[in-house]
């Protein structure tokens, strides 16, 4: 019996599919896959396809490799089986989509789809149209209760990771949080080691001003400044994100001003997030405001980005895109400042566009006064002086091979 989720997904597809006047379009890419059928796999270099007619039952098209266990798929669906691949003339995918097409009149694909896919069927004119993700920007209440389960995950690890940080205490710390939240899912009985990755990180300060940066395992907690802590989860499917500054120390004037202009863009920025505001505005009003006073040179990015399947999917909330926000929508809420000399001043949030509003799903303080969290407890000191021991190499530093 086909879920009732999935088979509103694959109608709604259809509805676009017809207003856009396809008769068939290819679905390659995998979450946009697993957003219509439920199914997770890793392809590697063996392709999956979905090709969905506008009328009759869709097709599975995958390799002999995974013919067995997809046997009883969670959608009403055809299987077509190609042999490896590479395979022989007449055996492999292009051959099998070939088939499935025939008689396709108007054929649509993704804008991710592979250029090598793309030239096998160039004869068929296909037109690039992203249908699933226009089908993504807006989460059904399923959606949205599994997203809402990951946020909850997301900020109790933030405490567990506060907690694993003190001065003088490593990097690696921070990292082997996500251990043990991806232990407590395995307990629970609710986990899909294909469609869930944790990660936890920490960024000390002046590394912190890096925010794509990957600090060095060496790395150690301890100069003045703020750090940043990242959760950036995806539990079975569906995906959150909390980060927050802190301060191991008392936070300096400067510090005071920054966080607090941080803290006021990221004021404005919820304060203007409803239905039928455009994206371009939440920016505005967020990174705007802090051009006004004079930190134009200190902002690397925009104030946030869509959240559903991928930690990082439309829409975004930047100047370069005008499409209105919707109720049902999922976003980060994530302004920051960035200063070399000092470091990052950002906390990140992930929100639900509601009704008349907004509902921020991931929950943990945001005050100066909470993050501020002094030099770390007598356990996570001792914590840490065991994991630097285990993992010291033979020169006397971590090893960070």
């Amino acid at each position: 019996m086909q879920d009732p989720e999935l088979g509103a997904r694959i109608s709604n597809a259809r509805s676009a599919m017809r207003r856009r006047g396809l008769d068939a379009y290819i679905v390659s890419s995998g979450d946009n896959i697993w957003y219509l059928t439920g199914l997770v796999y890793q392809p590697e270099e063996r392709p999956f396809f979905i090709v969905l007619p506008a009328e009759g039952r869709p097709t599975l098209i995958v390799p002999t490799l995974e013919a067995r266990h997809l046997a009883a798929p969670p959608i009403d669906c055809d299987i077509a089986v190609y042999w490896e691949f590479p395979s022989p003339k007449g055996s492999g995918w292009s051959d099998i989509l070939r088939k499935t097409l025939k008689g396709a009149r108007s054929v649509g694909v993704g804008g991710k789809m592979k250029a090598s896919v793309i030239e096998e069927i160039r004869d068929l004119s296909p037109a690039v149209t992203d249908i699933v993700e226009e089908l993504r920007l807006v989460k059904s209440p399923v959606e949205v209760g599994m997203i809402r389960r990951s946020a909850a995950i997301a900020s109790a690890a933030m405490g567990k990771l506060l907690k694993s940080i003190c001065k003088g205490g490593s990097v690696v710390e921070s990292f082997m949080v996500s251990k043990s939240v991806q232990t407590g899912l395995i307990k629970s009985g609710a986990f899909n080691p294909l469609s869930t990755q944790l990660l936890t990180a920490a960024w000390p300060a002046p590394q912190s001003s890096m925010p794509h940066s990957v600090p060095s395992l060496e790395s150690r907690f301890g100069n003045r400044g703020p750090n940043v802590a990242m959760c950036y989860f995806r539990v079975n499917g569906y995906a959150a994100e909390c980060e927050r500054t802190f301060f191991l120390d008392t936070p300096s004037p400067d510090d005071v001003e920054r966080f607090a202009l941080i803290a006021e863009a990221r004021r404005r920025a919820l304060a203007a997030l409803r239905p039928r505001a455009l994206c371009s505005e939440i920016d505005e009003a967020a990174n705007g405001y802090l051009r006004e006073k004079g930190c134009s040179e200190q902002l690397l990015h925009r104030t946030g980005h869509g959240i559903g399947l991928g930690n990082h999917e439309e829409p975004w909330l930047a100047e370069g895109d005008d499409r209105p926000l919707r109720e049902g929508m999922v976003v980060s809420v994530e302004p920051g400042l960035y200063f070399s000399d000092r470091g990052g001043y950002r906390h990140s949030d992930t929100v639900l566009i509601t009704e008349d509003g907004y509902e921020i799903l991931t929950s943990y303080p945001v005050s100066l006064e909470e993050m501020a969290i002094g030099g770390g407890s007598v356990g996570a000191r001792i914590r840490s002086a065991i994991v630097r021991s285990a993992l010291r190499g033979k020169s006397g530093r971590i090893n960070s091979s």
